[in-house]
């Protein structure tokens, strides 16, 4: 008996450690799953802009209906990442550096949605590099309707050369492709944040293969 009652006290007085650390794990496997869910947003939004620049590239296969089902897709993947990464701000760390990177990637987040917001008018009204005064990027040649000596197009506009490898486009459609550009740019730069922030919070940003 005088054995059996130092045994009960030492395990009644783990009791309070086994809880802590049930509850850490399950803390650390929340923070788990907001970080992956939050990068499956992010990618998903990736993969449409990546989408979105091809078809602003390629006249033959633009459609006005897709640009805009994948600007869409865009900007709710960026909802989506944020809503879960907004969850870690109620999760505790020791990680001094979590609160900034957290804001910073909340920051890149939104202006990403913001410069793909630009897009949704000039693609609603028709801008796209299939208009007749793009019909130089039609040929699938290259280069520049005024490079070529081609006649303006409506409303005597003409392509003009663009300096990433782009084919011609107009005002508008080099507009368009900048304004891709620029969030794809905001996007690589959340893409790091996430990065930072999973390390914050011992988490990891890969995803297994199934």
């Amino acid at each position: 008996m005088k054995t059996l009652l130092p045994v009960a006290l030492s395990a009644f007085l783990a009791l309070p450690a086994l809880a802590r650390n049930e509850t850490e794990a399950r803390d650390q496997g929340a923070v788990r799953a907001h970080v992956w869910t939050s990068v499956a947003g992010l990618e998903n939004a990736r993969t449409a802009v990546r989408a979105l620049t091809a078809l602003a590239n390629d006249a033959t296969a633009w459609d006005q209906r897709h640009a805009s089902d994948l600007l869409k897709e865009a900007r709710d993947g960026l909802d989506f990442a944020r809503v879960h990464a907004h969850h870690l701000r109620n999760v505790t760390t020791n990680n001094k550096d979590a609160p900034k990177d957290l804001a910073r990637l909340d920051s890149d987040l939104d202006g990403a949605k913001n410069l793909l917001g630009r897009l949704q008018a000039p693609i609603s009204r028709g801008v796209g590099p299939d208009q007749d005064d793009t019909r130089a990027d039609n040929t699938m040649l290259g280069g520049a309707a005024s490079d070529r000596g081609l006649p303006p197009g409506r409303g005597d506009d003409v392509t003009q050369s663009a300096n990433r490898g782009q084919r011609g486009g107009t005002r508008a459609v080099r507009s368009m492709r900048n304004e891709l550009k620029a969030a794809w740019d905001k996007l690589d730069a959340a893409r790091s944040d996430l990065d930072r922030v999973a390390g914050d919070f011992d988490a990891t940003t890969k995803l297994p293969n199934p």
